[in-house]
């Protein structure tokens, strides 16, 4: 009888601190409090839900979790009683400040590691190492003069530079706002337009389930901006579709994977890297969707033209193919009469016009919340306090995983400001790149990859931009393409074994290899490996010249990058001749998707390499081989 009494007191506090926290969120639009006030309330809600939603494995976990629930109120409502007075404290701090700073740091640590694993607690982890003994380092190693105790934690927990920094701020202000009007969108059935209307377009054929499943992620990337909500919002349809279609499950799951992957990338949302992004750089977010545009419009296109070579012609399983009914796929009409399309054109309609009219991000956000609620009233799918009940619990349980994240990231981003870091890294890279700019974003890139393999791309974003974007703008490159370069290159690890968080997902879907899924989608999501180094070296894509110079240059990179997705997908048969003519698509295309165009020279080779790789194609088309020896397309091509 207690146990269940203890159970259900568990499961109402769980509800009302995830209902606690976004609520939080949108109060403070209305009523905005001292930075490190409403930073630290914010970090309570979220840690307190977090250990509180915990399910403790025996007694003694159990013990821990209440523990840490009580230390988190200790070390947040410190700060939330001291607010005023803690910024003038800092270099000089008592003993009770350093001894609950310590508490603070231990209590984030412990956090992040039962929260989002290992992979950031240990990056955190590796960040205070560096803090406390990085002046027994070289200075070529980034080494640096040595801090007292006194001073490491008085800038880490006093003031609003490290944990209460601009990572909190950006969840506050940014991230919590576009997060409920995600959860509000799905509420009122937008996104059931969204699956519906990709359905009604590609949900006949072999071809149409894996084209719905990238046109999809890419609807609902503009405005949900999460690789890993992408995944479950539109795989739990497309991958049973695709299967049905006789597309086997790695490839299934692979093609979802990449689809979702760019869910970050696609404006106006972009994913909660990009709000981190405005705050550092002191720009109008109008200004990096614009930017942002036509690189994801080029990924979503040249991702449809590989899926299509791959189920067309190549990688099509041997399965039967099981074509939907009509009663499984909705006309377009149908799906066009759906009211979910008021709702959703409703709130991307307002937002992207208040944007472009470059009124406030939160103003945008709130404005066009409220258009979306209002235009749901006369349709079935009207907001109804259940619904939007629901909207506000579920962002808020997403939102104590951001919030958490967000606090390790302060500790990060305050190492990075105390030691000088920020500054003496990007001259020891440029160093070691002898000043070669394509040397240098390779490395940053690589490092990237690295780095998001073990923690959320928006904090690989942010912690490679903090340390690297500097030293690329000192060889000339735009900080806003720079970060924008690195915000390609840590989204890249998504689908990057040997983690690859999206292909893990959608291969838990599909009930597929993970490895074979990885690597699928790698190949399927090549554009993002190449589109940041394409923009770095042709500003045209990022809408800087004239109209004609940037839709020739668009024109260019897509073809560039088709090349290389002809190359990339294989034959069941490979011949040395086959073997040849792939390399060539791959590296033409490389040279013509990549290089600056003032670089005539380079083209000219490219296109040269992609005439020769597609001429044996072209020679050996698939109906020709099928009318000589009765072998059916799939046989030839898989």
């Amino acid at each position: 009888m207690f146990g269940r009494v203890s159970e259900t007191a568990q499961e109402l506090a769980r509800t009302l601190l995830f209902l606690a926290v976004p609520l939080y969120a949108l109060y403070n639009y209305w009523y905005p409090g001292f930075p490190l006030l409403e930073r630290a309330l914010l970090a309570l809600l979220a840690v307190s839900a977090f250990f509180v939603s915990m399910q403790p494995r025996n007694r003694l976990g159990g013990a821990f979790q209440i523990a840490h629930l009580l230390l988190g109120f200790v070390v947040f409502g410190y700060v939330i009683l001291n607010a005023h007075e803690l910024p003038y404290r800092e270099g000089i701090p008592n003993s009770t400040d350093i001894m609950i700073g310590i508490a603070g740091v231990y209590l984030i640590l412990v956090a992040v590691k039962a929260c989002l694993g290992s992979g950031l607690a240990t990056v955190t982890a590796i960040f205070l190492l560096y803090l406390f003994f990085g002046q027994h380092l070289p200075v070529w190693l980034g080494g640096h003069r040595g801090f007292s105790l006194e001073r490491i934690i008085s800038f880490l927990y006093l003031n609003d530079a490290g944990i209460m920094g601009f990572a909190m701020s950006a969840c506050l202000k940014y991230m919590a706002l576009f997060l409920i009007l995600g959860k509000v969108l799905q509420q009122v059935g937008a996104m059931d337009f969204v699956m519906g209307l990709s359905r009604a377009l590609f949900g006949t054929g072999r071809t149409g389930p894996p084209l719905m499943a990238v046109m999809s992620s890419a609807l609902v990337g503009t405005v949900s901006g999460s690789t890993m909500g992408n995944v479950y919002i539109s795989g739990n349809m497309t991958i049973p579709l695709m299967r049905r279609v006789g597309i086997r499950r790695e490839l299934a799951a692979a093609i979802e994977a990449a689809a979702s992957s760019g869910g970050q990338i696609m404006p106006p949302v972009m994913g909660f890297a990009v709000f981190l992004m405005i705050v550092l750089l002191d720009v109008a977010y109008v200004d990096v969707i614009v930017a942002a545009l036509i690189p994801a419009t080029l990924y979503f296109l040249v991702l449809g033209f590989a899926v299509w070579l791959r189920i067309r012609h190549m990688e099509a399983s041997s399965e039967p193919h099981v074509a939907g009914t009509d009663q499984d796929q909705p006309s377009v009409r149908d799906a066009l009469l759906h009211p979910g399309l008021v709702t959703f054109l409703c709130a991307l309609g307002v937002l992207v016009y208040l944007l472009a009219n470059r009124n406030p991000l939160q103003t945008s956000v709130m404005i066009a919340m409220a258009a979306c609620l209002t235009a749901s009233l006369p349709w079935r799918v009207r907001i109804t306090p259940r619904k939007l009940y629901q909207a506000l619990v579920d962002s808020g349980r997403e939102l104590i995983d951001v919030a958490i994240a967000c606090l390790a990231l302060g500790i990060i981003a305050g190492t990075v400001l105390l030691t000088g870091l920020g500054t003496k890294l990007p001259a020891l890279m440029i160093e070691w790149s002898t000043g070669n700019l394509p040397l240098l974003l390779i490395c940053s890139f690589l490092a990237c990859i690295v780095l998001g393999l073990g923690i959320p791309s928006s904090l690989a974003y942010m912690l490679v931009a903090l340390l690297i974007s500097h030293a690329i703008v000192q060889l000339g490159v735009e900080l806003l393409d720079a970060h924008l370069f690195v915000f390609y290159a840590a989204l890249a690890a998504m689908i990057t074994p040997p983690v690859a968080l999206a292909a893990y997902a959608a291969a838990s879907i599909a009930k597929s290899n993970y490895w074979t899924t990885g690597w699928l989608a790698a190949a399927l999501g090549m554009p993002k490996y190449l589109v940041p180094f394409a923009f770095i070296f042709r500003p045209q894509l990022l809408m800087r010249g004239s109209a004609l110079e940037i839709l020739a240059v668009s024109t260019l990179t897509f073809i560039g990058l088709a090349a290389v997705s002809l190359g990339l997908t294989g034959t069941r048969n490979p011949t040395v001749s086959a073997f040849a003519a792939k390399a060539c698509l791959v590296v033409g295309g490389i040279l013509l998707s990549v290089p600056p165009l003032d670089g005539t020279f380079t083209l000219a080779i490219g296109a040269a390499l992609c005439m020769i790789g597609i001429a044996p194609l072209l020679l050996r088309m698939p109906w020709q081989v099928r009318a000589r020896n009765g072998t059916s397309e799939s046989d030839r091509w898989q």
